[in-house]
């Protein structure tokens, strides 16, 4: 008996567990990543994180869409390049959109992605379309064989850098006791 509840409750530790990075699958892109700051304070990582937003983003007032103090903000970002597809052979770069949501409990957040796609302009012959990958279904991205398609190769690896490297510079930075100068030889 105390083999199978043993058992139980490693299953149901594995089964749970939360991710600590971002993958994009057959399933689609990880919905969010829970990262641990030990001995960082639920105030401290709220107020980190907005300072984060300040030195990170070009534009911060404009990409900090909401906040509620001390336990969770909003970020519309862009990355120039994030949406690279290959059409006729050709690459083709786009500009990615997405909204981020950053909660705060102590000792780590929760950086949950809950929109991502992109505006393809379409040709001289056609209207651009706004695209939406988060919500698209994956069949579009992937084979039978859960393949990725040729088109899309290099969305895995753009979309892992870009949201596993948002996450570890905000890790870093919170993590940190400075708030490093954009101009260091004032």
């Amino acid at each position: 008996m105390k083999k199978i509840f043993l058992l139980l409750v490693l299953v149901c530790s594995f089964s749970y567990g939360q991710e600590t990075e971002f993958k994009f699958t057959k399933d689609g892109l990880t919905d969010f990543v829970v990262i641990d700051c030990p001995g960082k304070t639920q105030a401290e990582l709220y107020k980190k994180a907005l300072d984060w937003v300040l030195v990170t983003y070009k534009n911060p007032n404009e990409v900090l869409k909401a906040k509620i103090e001390n336990d969770y903000i909003r970020i519309d970002g862009a990355s120039s390049g994030l949406i690279l597809q290959y059409i006729l052979g050709m690459p083709m770069e786009f500009t990615g959109k997405y909204t981020t949501e950053i909660f705060f409990k102590e000792g780590k957040f929760k950086f949950d992605i809950t929109a991502l796609g992109y505006y393809h302009p379409g040709s001289k012959y056609g209207a651009g379309v706004e695209v939406d990958i988060l919500n698209g279904s994956m069949s579009d991205y992937f084979r039978k064989d859960e393949t990725i398609r040729a088109t899309f190769k290099k969305y895995p690896e753009k979309f892992s850098s870009e949201f596993n490297g948002l996450t570890a510079s905000l890790k870093e930075f919170v993590m940190s006791d400075k708030i490093p100068s954009k101009k260091s030889d004032w």
